[in-house]
């Protein structure tokens, strides 16, 4: 039997990480090498399997970035867009391949993403779900169809923990409809208040719920006079983030540099 992928998970000890970890425990084409929290945790030095729900594993949470990165096949990285260069810069260093689900991502961020591919291979989505690549894909033909025949809104609801708003989804939604519709952020209303005039037919609305503890929903809502589409993706568990994440980084392996996005991984 053929040596598993060693896949180091940097933020190790988040919903993400423990998530992460469970699927690698369960993946029959993978597994965990490295679990990296950030310096000065409490979680250093504990056992990722016992933290995750598992299983003692005696794979230690450990802050040493660079040693996890040297001896893993693949990187997945859902920490903190802070330490998204040094994690780039050690997966560069040791030419890993990473998956990047880190959100809140800004400019200065994805412009590094794309300066690092150029010499290893990177998977970055604002959100690894299969089932919401599927929402993108339905998002682009539902605009392609009905978009300037309909009002469109977009309504992105997550637990409220969450630090980001709009979500990476939301904000990876908007810029479909935008590329597809051949409009711009200046046709962009986030939230409404007041006397308002009539709506512009060119107008995209994006709202924000931040409650509860819903792992995220989105929907994608297209108006006409004689009828509503709504496209819609509910998670009902972290889980179906880090399957898509370890899918990613098992497609990674043995690829050519560059800039994928799930929609590679899917062969959408």
């Amino acid at each position: 039997m053929s040596r598993k992928n060693r896949v180091a998970v940097i933020g190790a000890s988040g919903r993400m990480g423990k998530a992460i970890i469970q699927v690698l425990s369960q993946s029959k084409l993978s597994e965990l090498s490295a679990s990296v929290v950030s310096k000065g945790s409490v979680y250093l030095g504990l056992d990722s399997g016992l933290h995750s729900g598992l299983k003692q594993n005696e794979i230690l949470f450990s802050d040493d970035i660079a040693k996890a990165i040297s001896e893993s096949d693949a990187v997945i990285d859902f920490s903190i867009r802070e330490i998204l260069p040094e994690v780039l810069e050690y997966c560069k260093a040791s030419k890993k391949p990473v998956v990047v689900g880190t959100t809140g991502l800004v400019d200065s961020h994805k412009e590094l993403l794309k300066e690092t591919s150029k010499t290893i291979p990177i998977v970055y989505s604002p959100n690894m779900s299969i089932g919401v690549n599927l929402l993108f894909k339905l998002t682009e033909i539902a605009a392609k169809v009905m978009g300037d025949l309909a009002d469109i809104e977009i309504l992105d609801i997550h637990h409220r923990h969450k630090k980001d708003a709009p979500s990476g989804t939301a904000e990876k939604l908007k810029s479909i409809l935008l590329e597809t519709l051949g409009r711009s952020e200046s046709n962009i209303v986030h939230g409404r208040q007041g006397i308002l005039p009539e709506r512009d037919p060119k107008e995209i609305a994006v709202h924000t719920f931040r409650a509860g503890e819903v792992i995220g929903d989105h929907t994608v809502y297209f108006f006409t006079p004689e009828e509503r589409v709504e496209i819609t993706h509910k998670a009902q568990d972290r889980k179906t983030f880090a399957v898509g994440s370890v899918k990613a980084a098992e497609f990674l392996i043995g690829k050519q540099k560059g800039l994928y996005d799930m929609f590679s991984v899917l062969g959408l």
